[in-house]
Protein backbone atom coordinates (compact mmCIF):
# COMPACT_ATOMS: atom_id res chain seq x y z
CA UNK A 1 0.00 0.00 0.00
CA UNK A 2 1.26 3.34 -0.79
CA UNK A 3 1.68 5.97 1.63
CA UNK A 4 0.84 9.77 1.47
CA UNK A 5 3.79 11.68 1.89
CA UNK A 6 2.60 13.46 5.14
CA UNK A 7 2.55 9.79 6.89
CA UNK A 8 5.94 8.93 5.40
CA UNK A 9 7.23 12.00 7.01
CA UNK A 10 5.50 10.89 10.05
CA UNK A 11 6.93 7.53 10.03
CA UNK A 12 10.66 9.22 10.07
CA UNK A 13 9.75 11.67 12.55
CA UNK A 14 8.40 8.50 14.75
CA UNK A 15 11.52 6.42 13.90
CA UNK A 16 14.13 9.76 14.81
CA UNK A 17 12.09 9.91 17.76
CA UNK A 18 12.04 6.37 18.89
CA UNK A 19 15.69 6.47 18.23
CA UNK A 20 15.52 4.26 15.31
CA UNK A 21 13.73 1.69 17.80
CA UNK A 22 10.98 0.90 15.09
CA UNK A 23 11.34 -2.55 13.27
CA UNK A 24 7.81 -2.61 11.56
CA UNK A 25 8.03 1.26 10.15
CA UNK A 26 6.28 -0.02 6.98
CA UNK A 27 3.18 -1.77 8.75
CA UNK A 28 3.16 1.60 11.41
CA UNK A 29 3.07 3.49 8.48
CA UNK A 30 -0.09 1.40 6.74
CA UNK A 31 -1.86 1.90 9.91
CA UNK A 32 -1.54 5.38 10.44
CA UNK A 33 -2.53 5.86 6.81
CA UNK A 34 -5.67 4.13 7.11
CA UNK A 35 -6.64 5.84 10.14
CA UNK A 36 -6.13 9.59 8.05
CA UNK A 37 -7.84 7.65 4.82
CA UNK A 38 -10.80 6.81 6.49
CA UNK A 39 -11.21 9.26 9.07
CA UNK A 40 -10.49 6.81 12.01
CA UNK A 41 -7.70 8.86 13.92
CA UNK A 42 -9.60 8.02 17.48
CA UNK A 43 -9.37 4.01 16.48
CA UNK A 44 -5.83 4.45 15.62
CA UNK A 45 -5.54 6.58 19.13
CA UNK A 46 -7.12 4.11 20.80
CA UNK A 47 -4.76 1.30 19.64
CA UNK A 48 -2.00 2.83 20.03
CA UNK A 49 -2.89 3.74 23.91
CA UNK A 50 -3.52 -0.16 24.21
CA UNK A 51 -0.06 -0.66 22.26
CA UNK A 52 1.51 1.58 24.72
CA UNK A 53 -0.14 -1.02 28.02
CA UNK A 54 0.43 -3.87 26.41
CA UNK A 55 4.61 -2.80 25.86
CA UNK A 56 4.96 -2.01 29.37
CA UNK A 57 2.99 -5.16 30.62
CA UNK A 58 4.61 -6.91 28.72
CA UNK A 59 8.17 -5.95 30.28
CA UNK A 60 6.95 -5.97 33.62
CA UNK A 61 6.12 -9.60 33.02
CA UNK A 62 9.47 -10.83 31.67
CA UNK A 63 11.03 -8.93 34.45
CA UNK A 64 9.24 -10.34 37.12
CA UNK A 65 9.00 -14.09 36.06
CA UNK A 66 6.29 -16.65 35.97
CA UNK A 67 6.45 -17.39 39.72
CA UNK A 68 5.92 -13.38 40.95
CA UNK A 69 1.88 -13.36 42.49
CA UNK A 70 1.30 -11.07 39.85
CA UNK A 71 2.29 -12.51 37.42
CA UNK A 72 -1.29 -14.32 36.50
CA UNK A 73 -3.02 -10.84 37.19
CA UNK A 74 -0.83 -9.10 34.56
CA UNK A 75 -0.86 -12.12 32.16
CA UNK A 76 -4.39 -11.60 31.94
CA UNK A 77 -4.81 -7.85 31.37
CA UNK A 78 -2.28 -8.54 28.62
CA UNK A 79 -4.18 -11.67 26.89
CA UNK A 80 -7.48 -9.09 27.22
CA UNK A 81 -5.41 -5.96 26.08
CA UNK A 82 -3.60 -7.85 23.14
CA UNK A 83 -7.29 -9.10 22.01
CA UNK A 84 -8.37 -5.54 21.96
CA UNK A 85 -5.80 -4.70 20.16
CA UNK A 86 -6.19 -6.92 17.60
CA UNK A 87 -9.42 -6.01 16.89
CA UNK A 88 -8.61 -2.57 16.77
CA UNK A 89 -6.59 -3.15 14.31
CA UNK A 90 -8.79 -5.57 12.22
CA UNK A 91 -11.08 -2.20 12.06
CA UNK A 92 -8.38 -0.02 10.72
CA UNK A 93 -7.71 -3.08 8.05
CA UNK A 94 -11.36 -3.17 6.72
CA UNK A 95 -10.64 -0.40 4.90
CA UNK A 96 -7.56 -1.41 3.70
CA UNK A 97 -6.97 -3.50 0.04
CA UNK A 98 -7.08 -7.35 0.32
CA UNK A 99 -4.17 -7.84 -0.07
CA UNK A 100 -3.02 -5.86 2.95
CA UNK A 101 -5.71 -7.15 4.68
CA UNK A 102 -4.34 -10.78 4.03
CA UNK A 103 -0.52 -9.73 4.85
CA UNK A 104 -1.51 -8.24 8.47
CA UNK A 105 -3.88 -11.05 9.05
CA UNK A 106 -0.58 -13.67 8.24
CA UNK A 107 1.80 -11.44 10.00
CA UNK A 108 0.08 -10.34 13.09
CA UNK A 109 -3.09 -11.89 13.86
CA UNK A 110 -2.34 -16.04 13.33
CA UNK A 111 -2.14 -18.21 16.45
CA UNK A 112 1.61 -18.54 16.24
CA UNK A 113 4.66 -17.91 18.44
CA UNK A 114 6.00 -15.76 15.49
CA UNK A 115 3.12 -13.67 14.31
CA UNK A 116 2.82 -13.26 18.57
CA UNK A 117 6.01 -11.51 17.99
CA UNK A 118 5.98 -9.94 15.33
CA UNK A 119 2.43 -8.62 16.52
CA UNK A 120 4.24 -6.84 19.70
CA UNK A 121 7.36 -6.08 17.68
CA UNK A 122 3.73 -3.66 15.60
CA UNK A 123 2.80 -2.81 19.18
CA UNK A 124 5.84 -1.09 20.36
CA UNK A 125 6.01 0.83 17.40
CA UNK A 126 2.32 1.92 18.35
CA UNK A 127 3.77 2.77 21.84
CA UNK A 128 6.02 5.31 20.34
CA UNK A 129 3.17 7.02 18.34
CA UNK A 130 1.51 7.06 22.11
CA UNK A 131 4.28 8.43 23.27
CA UNK A 132 4.86 10.81 20.25
CA UNK A 133 1.31 11.99 20.65
CA UNK A 134 1.92 12.89 24.26
CA UNK A 135 4.94 15.10 23.79
CA UNK A 136 3.22 16.76 20.90
CA UNK A 137 0.05 17.12 22.06
CA UNK A 138 0.10 21.31 22.01
CA UNK A 139 1.11 21.23 18.07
Amino acid sequence: MLLSPSTSTLVDALDVFSQHKLTRKSDLGILVELATQSDAKTVLDELSFTAKFISRTYGIMRRIGASDKAYDVLSGQFAEQLARAEMLGRTLLQHAPATTQANFTTAYYEKTQEALERHLALLYDLSWYKNWLIDHRTE
